[in-house]
């Protein structure tokens, strides 16, 4: 793993907490973002214990049916007071804590102290009865991951999760089905089972990874990062069956390029996020059932990633690149995905597992110079890796909450791409509690823990190397106190 993976940079304090309420406190409590102002919904009718993202029946078809539920808001004539346009903005903050040195000081992980550290902008829903959309742009203080230099912790600013869907709904006596297509830069954005990527429960992470990033398949990770643009189809049959079809491609230029936020490129000497310039399908079905205040889900994902190597461009004497038309690397993804919810006032559960095996073959293997998506040289040909995650979370009367995740990884050993021990384990385990309270229905204060029991294959003692000293996979345990705001 690159070392600046290992250890992020995350700064806030419990004075930001007590300053975003304070000024929650002073608006009007019943204020709520867009898709809520557009169908007269509370949070709660939508996300579950109004615990954004996870969706509830009402949400899952809302977001099926192309964000159209609901009026379309006039733009003519608004009243400052009683009326909204489509948008809305989220504010993040939090105050981290490190285990491996006082105060966290540790190099790559600086002290701890008063910050904010995201923004996010929101616009979208009903755009005519059938076509809507979800835009966000955010801008990140900590996201850049060079350690050292002048540029060092620079942030960045750039579209997010953007989506654009039509969708038709015919409803008989004896029959519902939904039909629809989008376009999204983020492969699984369209998950509305809160299984993957962005919409998993967890709804927040350690700033700039902060804590030791585990691996991870190429469809958790890289796909999932606004570098490539999808258009896809789906179905949904009597809230029942559910299929999807997408193909996934980083475009080069053209109007589609905007919403990839610059992060391919082909001229040489480039370091893109990714170069998934060949197109790559991805699907999902699932099966559905609802039975009074309770669901349940069960699905089969996957996609085929086709990869080439970094740096992409034109050779030049002495020097290797990646080419178009030339080998790819090749990422297979497959698992399996369930969840389960009870949501009936005041209690409100939800629980989630995934399992998903990737088959790598890296064209690269043993090529100086030209790395993978991560930035690393395989050494192995081929690989195999199997990602677990499992989380459950409960919320009393919408304002009090808890949840538990787990993640594991256990894969084939590669040292290129696993050098925190020298067998090259990528076998990771970790647990992270969290608990939260939301005293407005646009405020969210919790605590998260992230602790270790095994990492690089290693469960206790000091066999870890890293930055040239040792450690424990418990050195990497990491905790933050945080605060979402969302208006």
């Amino acid at each position: 793993m690159k070392v600046s993976n290992l250890l992020g940079k995350a700064k806030g304090s419990a004075l930001l907490l007590l300053g975003t309420a304070s000024v929650v406190v002073s608006m009007d409590a019943n204020a709520i973002p867009v898709f809520a102002r557009q169908t007269g919904f509370k949070c709660v009718a939508c996300h579950v214990g109004g615990m954004f993202p996870q969706l509830t029946s009402l949400g899952r078809m809302f977001k099926l049916t192309g964000y159209t539920m609901g009026n379309r808001p006039n733009l003519d004539g608004l009243e400052v007071q009683n009326d909204y346009p489509p948008v809305a903005i989220m504010v993040q903050g939090a105050k981290q804590y490190y285990n491996n040195t006082s105060h966290g000081n540790n190099g790559n992980a600086p002290a701890s102290s008063a910050d904010l550290q995201v923004v996010s902008l929101f616009a979208g829903g009903k755009i005519t009865d059938n076509f809507g959309a979800f835009m966000q742009w955010t801008g990140q203080k900590y996201s850049n991951n060079l350690q050292s230099g002048s540029q060092a912790g620079y942030g960045s600013a750039a579209i997010d999760n953007t989506e654009f869907r039509y969708a038709d709904r015919t409803v008989t006596p004896n029959s519902d089905l939904i039909l629809g297509a989008y376009i999204n830069n983020r492969a699984m954005m369209s998950d509305v089972w809160n299984n993957f990527g962005a919409w998993e429960s967890g709804w927040i992470n350690y700033f700039n990874a902060g804590n030791a990033q585990s691996p991870t398949t190429y469809m958790m990770g890289e796909s999932s990062q606004h570098a490539a643009v999808g258009a896809g189809g789906y179905f949904f049959k009597d809230k029942t069956w559910y299929g999807e079809l997408a193909v996934y491609k980083s475009p080069t230029h053209g109007p589609f390029s905007m919403l990839t936020a610059g992060t391919t490129a082909t001229a040489f000497g480039a370091n893109p996020q990714t170069s998934l310039l060949a197109p790559s399908p991805y699907f999902r079905f699932a099966y559905n059932k609802e039975w009074g205040a309770n669901s349940f889900e069960a699905g089969l994902h996957g996609m085929m990633s086709y990869v080439y190597g970094t740096p992409l461009g034109t050779p030049t004497a002495g020097t290797l690149t990646s080419q178009p038309g030339g080998p790819v690397s090749t990422y297979h993804d497959m698992g399996l995905d369930a969840q389960y919810q009870y949501v009936l006032d005041p209690h409100y559960f939800a629980a989630h597992a995934r399992v998903t095996r990737e088959l790598m073959n890296n064209a690269y293997a043993n090529t100086p110079g030209i790395t993978n998506w991560q930035g690393l040289t395989a050494t192995n040909a081929t690989d195999n890796l199997t990602e677990t995650y499992v989380d459950a979370t409960y919320v009393y009367e919408a304002k009090y909450g808890a949840q538990l995740s787990y993640a594991k990884v256990t894969g084939s050993n590669d040292p290129g791409l696993y050098g925190m021990t020298t067998a090259g384990s990528p076998n990771w385990a970790s647990w992270t509690p969290n608990i939260f309270w939301q005293p407005y229905q646009n405020l969210r204060i919790g605590y998260m823990y992230t602790f270790y029991t095994q990492m690089g294959g290693v469960n206790s003692g000091s066999g870890l190397s890293f930055g040239g000293a040792n450690f424990s996979p418990a050195s990497f345990n990491t905790s933050m106190l945080y605060v979402g705001f969302i208006y």
